[in-house]
């Protein structure tokens, strides 16, 4: 039978390595995913607003629809006035396409561009 004389395991140092890259990540994480979590509140809100409208509807109304559901549900990920309505081809388009910036610690940012808030109101 053979015994273990020295103690495996990790030691201080690794432990503390360890932690630390536990807490980078979770910093990080903390930081990053309430911005996700707008971006697929705003595109919900955005599919919301095409569900409730139809293509022989003038413009201004869509964009005052706009205004008023982004008002109604706290969206401030981005202006409503920075929202595109616009006409092509006999459909309405809405384009909610939009970048943001988020600080993570001195001297760096995080850059989102979130390019799938396009939608198409037939």
């Amino acid at each position: 039978m053979r015994t273990f004389k020295r103690q495996s395991g990790m030691s201080m140092f690794g432990l503390l390595i360890m932690m630390g890259l536990f807490s980078f990540f979770l910093m990080v994480s903390i930081r990053l995913l309430p911005t996700y979590l707008e971006a697929r509140s705003l595109k919900g809100v955005l599919e919301r607003v095409a569900d409730a409208s139809n293509k022989e509807e003038p413009l201004s109304a869509v964009k005052r629809r706009i205004m008023n559901t982004f008002i109604a549900n706290r969206v401030e990920a981005l202006d409503s006035r920075k929202v595109k309505v616009y006409r092509d081809k006999g459909t309405i388009i809405i384009n909610g396409n939009y970048e943001k910036r988020v600080p993570l610690f001195e001297g760096v940012d995080a850059v989102f561009m979130f390019t799938d808030h396009i939608i198409v109101i037939e």
